[in-house]
């Protein structure tokens, strides 16, 4: 059977459970759904899957239906991964215009968490790619939906998390592609003029293909700007690679930066889209700290013993805060699980303990205010490094995007700005959060929403729009059938 075959007959079954949950139990009854594996990357709880009456299992929706190398349009399942898609892609000698850094991300993922990257100054995020969709409804009702077909339910997807309806196919835009990545290095003293110069990139005639900054400290920052090459356009330039002995990227930026600043060097296409997958970014490095490893083993993921309080003290921080460079030893032995995928699986058997300690978390800030919001996440949270990645601002209807940008905003990019790690002073998570989550409301941004949020239902319907929502909910049949968006991003 052909994977088209095997689609339709898989789509087939599922619309089938969906009509007759949908006719038994009157719009009443939530359905969540399951797949086999613990990869994902969200780290907010999945205890609303716990009181779903009915699960379909999206588990067997993992396959590359089609790649048009005329049309340059890829047609792809739901639970097919980044690193999946990028082979079959890059074997046809295609690339999709933004991809994920993480390798475990998954197309659906993607689309329904409105994911961005290093390309995303010039694209916006992944779903800005998609060009239709397949959507089950909540009454089984398959729609296709495109920018101009159900134009309303194609741009409300995204960042809607699964609760408009279910995903089972899209077709998404593709490029040629080339073989390496060209990368240079620009050292910065001031955070503040690291943003200016990311927005100078940006905005420039000749932008690079992919942009990102990383801060290191009040002191020392880096911009990076990447440029698609062929074999023979890299000419000489020296090659980084991410092998199992490789330094992380975090680390080989930060020690290139503090020695040799204007650095360029060459990394293969695909070595560079996944660069920050090993230690996923940089939070696997918390890890060689034996006593937090212990900790993380006995109280989080075996729960052999209790914690005495939530959160770590002072004194504890003060241990666990510096990031170690993992030396070539520590890479070498912790490779096979330091990579997001098993990290994702710690975590999620962990879940409760880590959400408690560390700050994972994405703030997108429009990008005039970016530096305002920056210089104050350094005194607080204070944590250390800072991801910067500029997106592309949309004006489509993509009511829960995280670069969706409304009230007339004249701003035509955003900065996302990623804080991954232990914060620089001890108190409750939630409260550190919650001053981050005011911060980005008054600079007219919004967070990403896979991970935790402790918006009031006032506080988040007063940020996203209420009743376009529920006018999508009422059309995908969704009352009943799917989580309403507050029951799954919502801290309980």
């Amino acid at each position: 059977m052909t994977n088209q075959n095997q689609h339709r007959s898989e789509v087939k079954k599922i619309q089938e459970q969906l009509n007759s949950y949908y006719k038994e139990n009157g719009a009443r009854s939530a359905v969540s759904l399951h797949y086999p594996s613990k990869h994902s990357l969200t780290t907010r709880s999945k205890s609303y899957k716990d009181k779903a009456s009915h699960r379909i299992d999206c588990g067997p929706l993992n396959k590359i239906l089609n790649i048009d190398k005329v049309k340059m349009i890829a047609t792809v399942e739901p639970r097919v991964t980044m690193e999946e898609l990028v082979l079959a892609t890059y074997k046809e000698g295609l690339m999709v215009p933004v991809i994920p850094e993480l390798k475990s991300i998954t197309v659906g993922g993607a689309i329904m968490g409105g994911a961005g990257e290093s390309s995303s100054h010039h694209w916006g995020c992944f779903n800005d790619l998609i060009v239709s969709m397949e959507i089950l409804c909540g009454n089984g009702d398959l729609l296709k939906v495109t920018s101009t077909e159900h134009s309303d339910i194609f741009y409300g997807i995204a960042g809607s998390y699964g609760s408009l309806g279910m995903l089972v196919s899209a077709e998404i835009r593709l490029l040629p592609a080339k073989e390496f990545v060209q990368l240079r290095y620009h050292r910065f003293t001031d955070p503040q003029a690291a943003i200016q110069a990311l927005r100078t990139f940006m905005h420039a005639q000749n932008a690079p293909d992919f942009l990102e900054g990383l801060v290191f400290s009040n002191k020392l920052a880096v911009i990076i700007e990447g440029r698609m090459r062929s074999k023979e356009e890299i000419g000489n330039l020296p090659r980084f690679t991410t092998r199992f002995y490789s330094e992380w990227y975090f680390q080989h930026a930060w020690n290139i930066t503090s020695a040799k600043p204007g650095y360029e060097e060459a990394m293969t296409y695909t070595d560079y889209l996944f660069r920050h997958d090993q230690g996923s970014f940089w939070v696997g490095a918390y890890l060689f700290h034996i006593p937090l490893l212990l900790r993380l083993a006995s109280q989080g993921v075996y729960r052999i013993t209790k914690p005495k309080q939530d959160w770590f003290t002072q004194e504890e921080l003060a241990k666990f805060k510096l990031l170690p460079n993992p030396s070539l030893l520590h890479r070498i032995l912790s490779y096979p699980w330091m990579n997001t995928r098993n990290m994702s699986m710690i975590l999620h058997r962990s879940e409760k303990w880590i959400q408690n300690r560390l700050l994972i978390q994405d703030f997108c800030i429009p990008e005039s205010k970016a530096a305002c919001f920056l210089m104050e996440t350094l005194k607080d949270p204070a944590i250390f490094p800072i991801w910067l990645c500029p997106v592309k601002a949309t004006n489509n209807p993509e009511i829960f995007a995280p670069h969706y940008l409304s009230n007339g905003s004249l701003e035509t990019h955003i900065i996302d700005i990623g804080l991954y790690g232990l914060p620089g002073y001890s108190a409750p998570m939630e409260e550190i959060t919650k001053k981050l989550e005011i911060k980005t409301r008054d600079y007219g941004g919004r967070k990403i929403l896979y991970s935790r949020c402790y918006y009031s239902l006032d506080e988040f319907w007063e940020i996203y729009p209420k009743d376009q929502y529920q006018s999508l909910r009422q059309k995908t049949f969704a009352e009943g059938t799917w989580h309403d968006i507050t029951q799954k991003v919502l801290s309980e």
